[in-house]
């Protein structure tokens, strides 16, 4: 009875750490908020760009955020920049989050790699096209004007880059 007291006790103080603890962040592009973290899940409200909200969790491509009006969902991992401030009390929050990582997993935290799977000639000689894909890929296209658009709304300059020497032959990986 006491230990089950106990257990009860600790739970219900953990989900406050949680709040204590959330990262303030900034929107950097308007964003549904979703009740789950998938694109198809309703939409709790629209958020504008650079709204304020805090940061309460992650999963996958998706951040769980809370927006100034308390309401709590889900954007893409990507339209969410954290505030570099340091008055969130996040750095402990992240500290506690590690440890626990170090229990479950043995690491203090995740790490991302993406990499280039190699094409061998037998793959070149059995390739098909897929024109499925090649019409969504056209579909998904936007205009020179939309691209230098979407560009200045977000600071990005253009930058010439200079095409690479052909190999004499198959290059090794490191």
């Amino acid at each position: 009875m006491i230990l089950s007291r106990l257990i009860t006790t600790l739970m219900v103080a953990s989900l406050g750490v949680g709040v204590a603890w959330a990262e303030n962040a900034t929107l950097t592009r308007a964003s549904d908020l979703k009740a789950k973290p998938f694109t198809d899940a309703p939409t709790v409200i629209s958020l504008p760009e650079q709204s304020k909200v805090q940061i309460v969790g992650n999963e996958g491509g998706w951040t769980q955020i809370r927006s100034a009006d308390g309401k709590t969902g889900w954007v893409r991992l990507l339209n969410v920049r954290p505030d570099s401030k340091g008055d969130s009390g996040a750095g402990v929050g992240k500290g506690i989050a590690s440890l626990g990582n170090v229990v479950r997993t043995g690491t203090t935290g995740s790490t991302a790699t993406t990499g280039v799977k190699g094409i061998s000639q037998d793959d070149l000689s059995r390739a098909t096209p897929n024109f499925q894909e090649l019409k969504r890929m056209n579909e998904n296209k936007v205009s020179s004007r939309e691209g230098e658009r979407y560009a200045s709304s977000n600071r990005l300059k253009a930058r010439n880059v200079d095409y690479l020497e052909a190999a004499d032959g198959p290059t090794k990986a490191n």
